[in-house]
């Protein structure tokens, strides 16, 4: 990574032909994935100014906001004696490895990495996601020495779209600044509930008291400190790294939640930077996938004033129809990253038509029907939204016996506000509380179980994101008379993007499944419970999926083919 604007956007451009030449000659030769022409190229940084970005970039990267640092510093410019041994290794579900940050404490890079692991066999890169099950903790607290479950991809998780935004697998936050400002003074940076005041004290002493002497500092911003960065008004700052005015902040005058804010907006406007490879018209470029439908003329985006769900059923249609069709093959570049060719071809195709496929009230698997576009909407092949995939329920009855989620006992709103530590998650308010159901299933605990977006879901002790939360949990005809709907929140999950699926393993939110033939698999079997009303609060689309083991191949290969060369250079 760079601190130059290519670095802060999160791109992934191999050096190859432009659309133009793949379209008019049908070759390219350059060995690289297609990134089109400069045309095609994004022209402006989306979402925040590159300097705002780039700064940005050095908070999300720095390791002295952490409560380690805190408790063992010698001063915020003088490197610990002895680092945080949960950096030390890097979990992965092939083993550990080195940790990039050892001798140091954690950083929100600890848990989101990119290109760290660039060619390391059974790691790689990454699309800002970890590579285990659950992400290590700097301190064990309230029961866990674990994240309660893994680190979601942030890339494209503030992709532009209609509706709300809504960030972590339970939607907590519906904000990247106050995801972020929770992340700085929380339980991953190894912050207890009742030391909030002592975290937000060391955010603001690092950045008041930074002299841009640190590695970090020299890399990213030509050793400038914080405070000069942030008043914004040095002439000795170059234009690359001189933040906007509303970004800019007097360190030495202001307060520490002043500063807390600062840090938190210009972390996010470096999230909001990190998005899969697009044209300047919010075009997706970078995968096969992407290149097929061009190649093909095909619609790449709803037309105006068409809904997503209505795209995808266009698409589908057209696809019923498409004549001799122009495959993705050798001739339009390879993948820098990965070992799969860059192709789609009849398999694919045959992968894409299923997965677009719907079977109104399916019965059993014949009908070759996912339905995954009803959540995992094209383009973005997410809808931003929630759904129970009956991960939740698999996990808990392979330690507790079949059947059992079906029996656990879930209080309604009423009885779960009345005791909020009995039920719901840990909060600078309720230090003690249990976060039952906020926790992996263990056996010998049937107490244990994750429920997901429930957890936040009308929880007094996060307001903010519940006008949005209620805006789709009452929608589409759910029933919000009782208790607002709680209930149809059991076991609910953010839906993940599938682009580059490949960088982002293992999947589901905890990370229980490692290939996509595991996930089609799963599917396989989930679907037909809630078709057998098996499934405790089963999702409605999943009555409109037919798939059975014939399917599994297609489906995967196309999969594979929303894989693209994603890194940060």
């Amino acid at each position: 990574m760079t601190s130059s604007s290519s670095g802060v956007r999160a791109r992934a451009f191999a050096t190859a032909c432009g659309l133009m030449l793949i379209l008019l000659l049908n070759a390219c030769g350059s060995g690289n994935a297609p990134s089109f022409s400069s045309a095609d190229s994004d022209a402006s940084l989306p979402g925040a100014p590159a300097a705002a970005q780039a700064l940005g970039e050095r908070l999300f990267l720095d390791t002295r906001f952490a409560q380690y640092f805190a408790a063992n510093m010698t001063g915020v410019n003088q490197p610990l004696a002895t680092g945080d041994p949960v950096v030390d290794q890097v979990q992965t579900t092939n083993g550990p490895l080195p940790g990039p940050f050892s001798g140091q404490s954690i950083n929100c890079r600890s848990c989101h990495f990119v290109t760290e692991f660039q060619g390391v066999t059974g790691a790689g890169n990454r699309t800002y996601a970890d590579f285990t099950t659950r992400s290590p903790i700097p301190r064990p607290m309230n029961g866990f020495d674990h994240t309660p479950r893994n680190a979601i991809q942030m890339v494209g998780s503030l992709q532009a779209h209609s509706g709300p935004t809504f960030l972590h697998s339970d939607g907590e936050f519906n904000s990247a600044v106050e995801l972020v400002k929770a992340t700085f003074t929380g339980r991953n940076f190894g912050w207890s509930p009742d030391q909030y005041q002592q975290a937000v004290a060391q955010v603001a002493l690092v950045i008041r008291q930074d002299d841009g002497s640190g590695q970090l500092a020299q890399d990213r911003s030509n050793g400038i400190s914080y405070a000069t960065l942030l008043l914004g008004t040095d002439p000795s700052i170059p234009s690359s790294l001189r933040i906007p005015a509303s970004y800019r902040l007097n360190v030495q005058t202001a307060s520490n939640d002043q500063i807390l804010a600062a840090v938190a907006n210009l972390v996010s406007a470096y999230m909001q930077g990190l998005l899969f490879q697009q044209d300047s018209f919010g075009r997706y470029i970078g995968s096969p996938y992407d290149v097929f439908l061009r190649i093909n003329h095909l619609p790449t985006q709803p037309n105006a004033g068409e809904t997503i769900a209505q795209y995808n059923q266009r698409l589908y249609q057209i696809l019923l129809s498409l004549n001799n069709p122009t495959y993705v093959d050798g001739s339009y570049g390879s993948f820098k990253y990965h070992s799969q060719p860059f192709a789609f071809g009849p398999t694919e195709l045959a992968g894409l038509k299923i997965f677009l496929k719907a079977a109104a009230g399916a019965t059993d698997g014949s009908q070759h029907a996912g339905n995954c576009a009803a959540c995992h909407q094209a383009p973005n092949f997410t809808d931003f939204r929630f759904h129970n995939t009956g991960v939740s329920q698999a996990e808990y009855d392979s330690v507790n016996g079949n059947g059992a989620f079906a029996q656990l006992a879930i209080p309604g709103l009423a009885e779960r506000n009345q005791d909020y530590d009995a039920y719901l998650p840990v909060t600078p308010n309720h230090p003690s509380a249990s976060e039952r159901f906020r926790r992996m299933a263990v056996a010998g605990h049937p107490e244990y179980a994750d429920l997901g977006m429930w957890n936040v879901y009308q929880n007094p002790d996060m307001p903010n994101p519940q006008s949005d939360l209620q805006s789709v949990v009452c929608a589409a005809g759910n029933d919000c008379t009782v208790d607002h709907g709680l209930a149809n929140t059991i076991a609910q999950f953010k839906t993940p993007s599938l682009r580059d699926l490949a960088d982002s393993t293992p999947y589901f939110h905890n990370g229980s499944k490692s290939s996509f033939d595991d996930v089609v698999g799963f599917y396989i079997f989930v679907s037909q419970l809630g078709r057998q009303g098996q499934l405790r609060n089963a999702p409605v689309e999943f009555q409109s999926m037919s798939l059975s083991q014939d399917d599994v191949s297609a489906l995967v290969a196309f999969l594979a083919s929303l894989t693209e060369d994603y890194d940060d250079t």
